[in-house]
């Protein structure tokens, strides 16, 4: 009884999930995330079917990366200036409604192209006002459970949505699959209403100097100052745009692995890599939300990165030294299942650096500064990303990554 109430009851996960305005939070995010995940994952699959290619894919993931860098800083400083409790609503109906059209025109090539771009312009405001939103529902000793119970939230949601995408095109079709991703984003919005913020006094910005300004581009311009002052975000902002651009960069050359390597349907990729891959992000999610707190940030991340291009490595090469007792599949699984875990040491603590260094008058344009680059970083990799595999196949690609990724991870650690 005593190890039930030290380790389960007592634990900061169940503790931070005991605060109501968070839970609902939480629910909201989880099935506001599923219709995102399933979103994009049903979109690539029909590019893919469409056109046999992974520069196809390329645009598509474009079409949602180029509004991050156009509009996200612009919309973190209005998030900041806006209730992120409205923002929240309001934007998941802008996406039900922005994936209305599929019911009534189809599924043409251009046509997904511009919806995606729309629906990625609504998700600028979404994002930062989502993880702004966290320090106002918890004190902040919770804060890195909080993040970890978010990551948690994101990355089951990922799981499950990557996992669904795939079959529920398979079972339902096409259209039917579209009309299952509005009502998500309703119930999303539904758990929104319920959310009950805690009236709080702003704090003044944390750098010297500084007044709340009325001036867009003098809110702007205080952001820069801020990041330029502080280190641990200016590091935890870098070593997050460089993770999500990874992620970006495999989910181009998903469909190729799995088709031309793994030599299966591409239906599959959720089974096989995705649902893994999710899998392992709860398991590092649980696992820092418990006892996180005894390692250092820096620490987890390097080890996150490392082990994330090591797995890289084996991706393509494992098939080349297996012995004949073994399936191939067991192993790519077990491999994701090694990347979720890596990238989970990078995200979670790199987004609570950032809500304890940051306030509510700032934390809104720090998340539209972290999308817009990683859309400015992940455009070059995922442009050529998917050319390369085209030409020079995305086993060659996908370990040239795994490289990549651990040699400037070391170097970006090794600067601090």
């Amino acid at each position: 009884m005593r190890f039930f109430r030290k380790h389960i009851v007592g634990n900061d996960i169940i503790a931070v999930l005991r605060i109501r305005p968070f839970a609902y939070m939480m629910l909201s995010e989880f099935f506001g995330q599923l219709a995102f995940n399933m979103q994009h994952f049903v979109l690539i699959f029909l590019i893919y079917q469409l056109t046999q290619s992974n520069a196809a894919v390329s645009v598509l993931i474009l079409s949602f990366t180029v509004p991050a860098v156009a509009f996200s800083l612009i919309c973190g400083a209005y998030v900041d200036r806006w209730n992120k409790k409205s923002v929240l609503f309001y934007t998941n109906i802008a996406r039900a409604i922005l994936l209305a059209p599929f019911l009534i025109v189809g599924f043409h090539l251009g046509f997904i192209y511009i919806l995606t771009f729309l629906i990625a312009i609504a998700t600028q405001f979404f994002l930062p006002a989502e993880s702004a939103i966290i320090p106002t529902l918890v004190p902040k000793k919770l804060i890195l459970s909080a993040n970890a119970v978010f990551s948690l939230g994101i990355y089951s949601s990922i799981f499950a949505g990557y996992i669904l995408a795939g079959p529920i095109l398979l079972l339902l079709g096409k259209t039917a699959s579209i009309a299952v991703l509005i009502f998500l984003f309703l119930v999303s919005t539904f758990f929104i209403l319920a959310i009950k913020i805690p009236k709080k006094t702003l704090d003044k910005p944390q750098f010297p100097g500084s007044t709340i300004s009325v001036s867009l581009y003098k809110e702007i311009k205080e952001v820069f100052r801020f990041i330029k002052a502080a280190r641990k975000v200016t590091q935890s902002l870098i070593v997050l745009t460089i993770a999500q651009a990874v992620i970006f960069t495999f989910a181009v050359l998903g469909p190729g692995y799995v088709s031309t390597i793994l030599h299966i349907q591409i239906e599959s990729l959720s089974l096989v890599l995705i649902a893994p891959a999710g899998v392992g992000l709860l398991f590092g999610a649980f696992f820092l939300g418990s006892v996180g707190k005894k390692y250092k940030a820096k620490t987890l991340g390097l080890v996150g990165f490392v082990t994330a291009g090591l797995t890289f490595l084996l991706f393509p090469s494992v098939k080349n030294f297996l012995p004949p007792v073994f399936d191939i599949l067991y192993v790519v699984i077990f491999l994701a299942f090694i990347v979720g875990f890596a990238i989970s040491l990078i995200f979670v603590p790199s987004h609570a650096t950032i809500q304890m260094e940051t306030n509510d008058t700032l934390r809104g344009r720090i998340y539209g500064l972290l999308s817009a680059l990683v859309g400015a970083v992940s455009f070059l990799p995922v442009v050529i990303a998917g050319g390369l595999a085209d030409v020079l196949g995305v086993g060659i690609v996908i370990t040239l990554i795994g490289i990549l990724i651990i040699i400037v991870s070391v170097a970006i650690y090794s600067l601090e």
